[in-house]
């Protein structure tokens, strides 16, 4: 029993971009699938941008490392609002654009287990980061950045939920975006995440990478495609209630999106996402409502 309380502890997630609910065992200060069609879209324009993100998560089981589901009563729900300002500067380094941005979520999280129960409503770890941006031409950007996942969340070691991870992490990112108004969109955004230590319990996350995508056609003011992401946690987990095996997460998910733009600085947008399979992690579907902005 044990070892099943530690699987259902890995509960990551939902969230969105910049902070993800979790234990240990595979938790993430990143939530994949957050970047959809933003993946590396960085307006060329000086400014300061404003994008909301509410998402909501529901699963009923987790996987153990060959992706079956642990036979254990499971519930987890997750509602998350994330801010994100984007600010891009004037400044430029060569050809590249140089921006910024802070991400901000609220987090309310409720897990029901064969163990026990628990809510919480607060704040998430913060994410900062600061990037290049290149615009070659009108179609394309490519974007490289480097976000820094800060535990600002509320964290305590002895409860089920945690809004918070208690530990820092380090995010280079890369991404490319291309648009076509009348006909193809495409995003794609890649970054590696390094895990420091929990120090309140001694365990440290394995490091991980997080692949998410977005390809989709434009029929004027709207878009309709597909967007998902793959998460591969490639080192162990370590510290002194590790599994034996490194308790390594790998995840694919994939689900329709629909967005419509009022003009180019205003646009709402909507999509699911279903974990095909998942290993070492909750399984379950993701909801996301999103509304961009330029102040």
């Amino acid at each position: 029993m044990k070892n099943y309380r530690s699987l259902i502890l890995t509960v990551a997630i939902c969230a969105l971009g910049g902070s993800a609910i979790a234990a240990e065992n595979g938790n993430s200060q990143y939530a994949p699938g957050a970047a959809q069609f933003y993946g590396g879209s960085i307006p060329p324009y000086e400014g300061l941008y404003f994008l909301s993100q509410t998402s909501y998560f529901s699963a009923d089981r987790t996987n153990d490392s060959d992706g079956n589901e642990v036979p254990i009563d499971f519930s987890v729900k997750a509602a998350v609002e994330t801010m994100r300002f984007l600010y891009v500067s004037d400044i430029k380094i060569g050809d590249a654009q140089l921006w910024g941005q802070l991400v901000l979520p609220v987090i309310h999280l409720d897990i029901d287990t064969a163990f026990g129960s628990d809510k919480t409503l607060n704040i998430g770890d913060a994410t900062t980061t600061i990037g290049l941006a290149w615009h070659p031409d009108k179609a394309q950007t490519f974007v490289i950045g480097m976000d820094i996942g800060v535990p600002t969340g509320a964290y305590d070691e002895h409860a089920l939920a945690n809004s918070g991870l208690n530990h820092w992490s380090i995010q280079p990112t890369a991404a490319y975006h291309y648009s076509d108004p009348d006909g193809l969109e495409f995003a794609a955004a890649a970054r590696l995440i390094f895990n420091t230590e929990n120090t309140a319990t001694d365990y440290k996350s394995g490091n991980e990478f997080v692949l998410d995508y977005a390809a989709g056609w434009n029929f004027g003011k709207i878009r309709a495609g597909a967007v998902g992401y793959f998460i591969k946690q490639f080192t162990d987990d370590q510290g002194p209630t590790a599994a034996a095996d490194g308790h390594r997460g790998e995840g694919f998910a994939i689900g329709p999106s629909l967005t419509y733009s009022f003009n180019p600085g205003l646009q709402i947008s909507a999509s699911w996402q279903h974990d095909v399979y998942a290993e070492n992690r909750s399984q379950g579907d993701s909801i996301w409502m999103n509304f961009a902005t330029k102040f």
